[in-house]
């Protein structure tokens, strides 16, 4: 496979670009002392499987089923969790605690840098505007993108496609010359399928059984490089 067929190729950010893993353990480590929870395994887990869990995932990506912070309802949905802190301030010191860490995947500062004289390069993200900016910024990959489209700044989040074809539009690209590079069958695979653009799938542990088509299928994302000249 040769890269030179398309035109743009746009990366989701977290698991792609950045290491959001630990992204997300830094942020809950932040939440424990800042809250003055306690510092233990247990609870550090307990955090975590919030934060990965729907009720923060569909916050952080600004959909449309989020639940309002204030709300009664996140009061129980923390309470259900276990959580007996206040909403509003987890959810800030959490997203304070993300935009402290910015820490690109192994290859991808080569690749991006690689990519730039030949294609346009985007990203296409889930989250919050300002964080996700301030984390791109830390890691030092700005000056290798052409554009940023942030769902929570076009009220479009993955797997919705309407993000997918804005980027398109600023890159200047069609469906046959857009390629799209994630690690989530159900919000990257399912956003570039529904857009109707190439996919390719990052899964660093190897596991390709999620259903869906693509085009390649990388352990890392880095390892694009390969198909610069048509090899991989």
């Amino acid at each position: 496979m040769d890269l030179r067929k398309y035109r743009a190729i746009l990366f989701d950010l977290d698991g792609t670009l950045l290491d959001y893993a630990a992204a997300q353990e830094h942020a809950a480590r932040r939440i424990i002392s800042i809250l003055e929870m306690e510092d233990s395994a247990a609870v550090l887990t307990k955090v975590m499987g919030f934060l990965e869990g729907r009720v923060m995932q569909d916050l952080e990506a600004c959909k449309s089923s989020a639940i309002e912070p204030g709300s009664g309802d996140m009061r129980q949905a923390f309470q259900r969790a276990g959580l007996s802190v206040d909403p509003m301030e987890f959810i800030e010191v959490y997203f304070e605690g993300l935009e402290e860490h910015g820490r690109p995947l192994p290859g991808v500062t080569g690749l991006l840098r690689n990519l730039r004289d030949e294609f346009t390069v985007g990203v296409v993200t889930n989250g919050p505007g300002t964080v996700q900016r301030k984390r791109l910024q830390l890691a030092g990959l700005m000056e290798f993108l052409d554009l940023l489209v942030v769902s929570c700044e076009v009220e479009h989040a993955k797997p919705d496609p309407e993000i997918i074809r804005i980027a398109m539009k600023l890159a200047g690209s069609e469906t046959f010359s857009t390629l799209f590079v994630g690690d989530s069958p159900g919000s990257d695979m399912g956003a570039a399928n529904a857009a109707g653009v190439d996919f390719a799938f990052v899964q660093p542990l190897g596991d390709f059984s999620a259903p869906g088509p693509r085009v390649l299928e990388l352990r890392r994302t880095g390892d694009l490089a390969g198909f610069l000249n048509g090899v991989g």
